[in-house]
């Protein structure tokens, strides 16, 4: 395949994710905030797509997917390490597109509850005055050096929220410890860690506040599932606010069902997916001998009383908080599972 084909295709595929996100507008802006506009959401995708050659060679439905998981995160997924952004890398000796949320992209999703004034975080290096008072006031002090930036002179890590009553809390951690974690991440070595060290450090120690913090169900659930990205699937111990919402509102943050589909023919805002000589071009044509096979999304429709039995057990109480640590499971098909802060579950 010549140099010039290659482009082109690139070219073609960034078209074609966008069309098949405009094929199903309903169903992304369903799940995307109404804070976010879609258009901007979409545009902001695209750019960051044709930015990065290695990410347009992954499989269109792993981009969509990831894309997909941006919007229902709320986070615009700009290519931009901070807040979120798309990563290339192998499954099985095929390249696949991933989503990854930054610390940056943390702290957004902890301030939604209402309840977060702000959030630091920062990178404590060697001669830097430093120390952490405990006891009734406890507080972080950091005297920043500035002597250098080198990831290799860097000490500890360390986030402080404040509360909109004015209430901090902080946490540290030694590079061994963030160490630590590097080591059980499944990808290690990729370039998040080995060329932005410092930023994933402070995604690390933002990670492990936010389990004191008090977070919206959709934040319980982009942050669990950015750990099961990262680290594999979570167990029932895994990151979740000290203070969740109710659980009417947890159930609407429950994941939208993919399933592959046949995509048509689609147009776009802007105009076609592409074409050549005047023709559209389709999927097919796009990828040389590759099927037509898109993410389709459905989002779950309103919950209802048996989709999960905790909103009328009267044994839990209808007002009765959810342990979103164990969030709801499926089970017995369509079923929902509830599991209560007491460790009860609904249905058994």
């Amino acid at each position: 395949m010549t140099t010039e084909m290659v482009v082109h295709q690139e070219t073609s595929i960034v078209k074609v994710v966008e069309a098949d996100l405009w094929h199903r507008e309903d169903a992304i802006r369903a799940i995307l905030p109404d804070s976010m506009d879609l258009r901007r959401f979409v545009k902001t995708a695209m750019i960051a797509l044709s930015k990065n050659p290695d990410l347009q060679r992954c499989t269109r439905e792993s981009i969509v997917r990831s894309i997909i998981e941006a919007a229902e995160a709320g986070l615009e997924p700009t290519g931009m390490l901070g807040r979120a952004w798309l990563v290339p890398y192998k499954n099985k000796g095929v390249a696949e597109a991933q989503l990854q949320i930054g610390y940056q992209g943390l702290i957004d999703l902890a301030r939604r509850s209402g309840e977060v004034r702000k959030i630091i975080a920062r990178v404590v290096y060697e001669g830097d005055a430093f120390r952490v008072i405990q006891g009734s006031e406890e507080r972080v002090e950091h005297e920043p050096a500035f002597l250098t930036e080198d990831p290799l002179k860097i000490e500890k890590f360390y986030a402080v929220v404040t509360f909109m009553d004015g209430e901090t809390q902080h946490e540290v951690m030694t590079k061994t410890q963030v160490d630590g974690v590097r080591a059980k991440a499944m990808a290690k070595n990729a370039a998040a860690w080995t060329e932005s060290y410092p930023e994933m450090g402070r995604k690390t120690v933002v990670r492990r506040l936010a389990k004191y913090l008090p977070l919206t169900p959709e934040a319980v659930d982009a942050i669990s599932k950015d750990d099961e990205r990262e680290f594999g699937p979570q167990t029932p111990n895994g990151p979740v606010g000290a203070r969740t919402s109710s659980l009417r509102e947890s159930i609407k943050a429950q994941a939208a069902e993919v399933k592959v589909i046949d995509l048509p023919d689609v147009k776009i805002p802007n105009g076609p997916i592409a074409t050549e000589n005047g023709v559209l071009l389709n999927a097919a044509e796009v990828a040389e001998g590759a099927p037509a096979l898109y993410a389709e999304v459905a989002p779950d429709p309103e919950p209802t009383p048996d989709k999960c039995g905790a909103l009328s057990d009267p044994a839990l109480g209808e007002i009765e908080v959810c342990d979103l640590a164990y969030h709801h499971l499926d089970v017995k098909g369509s079923k929902r599972q509830h599991r209560s802060g007491s460790g009860s579950t609904w249905p058994a």
